[in-house]
């Protein structure tokens, strides 16, 4: 039984099994960036005062971490704000009942379903917090889609999205689940400046490490004999 964490994990098993070099070239975010529109209005969502979860809602993916914290939030954090689940699952009914059943009918909690093109552009472009809750899995696209949007990223640390993250963001215990994330949580909205200072930081590091002309590049440089960059 073989456990591959981290892009590095990844070389050193490729190297240790079967005597191969590799080359670590991450896929990139492209994404474009949308003024407030009809997705805001639908759901009534104010720019800079949500915070989005986009994934598969699946157990693994862990969102009842998101939820959970939200609920343990004090309700003078949570006032004038919302949470923002984005997606769907077509075979998983049992564990989106838990979710909704442990929203216990929060209007401030918010189920979208699945959101694709604009609509889910639009939504990315103005949360104060993207949280990537998912507990297994390599770099999740939503993740470096939301650095690059511009967001504030919370993360589970598990090592694939602290890799990803590169010292931006912040992170929780995914082991305590939502009392740690709520923790995180209640820091970022108790400080109105933090998350825009931690989100030039995930910016920053999308720009340069997950931009389609990054990973061009690294593939050119592959192909001429060089080397790929470290993640």
């Amino acid at each position: 039984h073989v456990v591959i964490t981290d892009s590095r994990e990844v070389q050193r098993y490729y190297a240790e099994d079967y005597g191969q070099r590799t080359a670590f070239i991450p896929y990139g975010a492209d994404v474009t960036r949308r003024p407030p529109g009809a997705m805001l209005a639908r759901y009534g969502l104010t720019p800079g005062q949500y915070v989005l979860f986009v994934g598969r809602l699946v157990p693994e993916n862990c969102a009842h971490h998101l939820v959970d914290a939200w609920r343990a939030l004090p309700p003078t954090l949570r006032v004038g704000r919302q949470c923002v689940i984005v997606g769907d699952a077509p075979y998983s009914d049992d564990y989106i009942a838990d979710l909704k059943a442990r929203a216990g009918g929060d209007p401030s909690i918010i189920f979208t379903g699945y959101q694709f093109g604009e609509a889910y552009e639009e939504l990315s472009s103005h949360a104060l917090a993207f949280v990537e809750t998912s507990q297994v899995g390599g770099t999740h696209p939503a993740l470096i889609e939301a650095m690059g949007f511009g967001s504030c990223v919370v993360a589970n640390a598990t090592p694939e999205n602290l890799e990803a993250l590169g010292g931006t963001g912040m992170s929780y215990d995914g082991g305590n689940g939502g009392v740690a994330l709520a923790a995180v949580l209640a820091e970022l909205l108790k400080d109105p400046t933090l998350p825009a200072r931690l989100a030039v930081d995930s910016r920053a590091r999308a720009d340069t490490v997950y931009s389609w002309e990054a990973v061009t590049d690294a593939y050119e440089r592959l192909m001429a004999g060089g080397d790929a960059p470290k993640p």
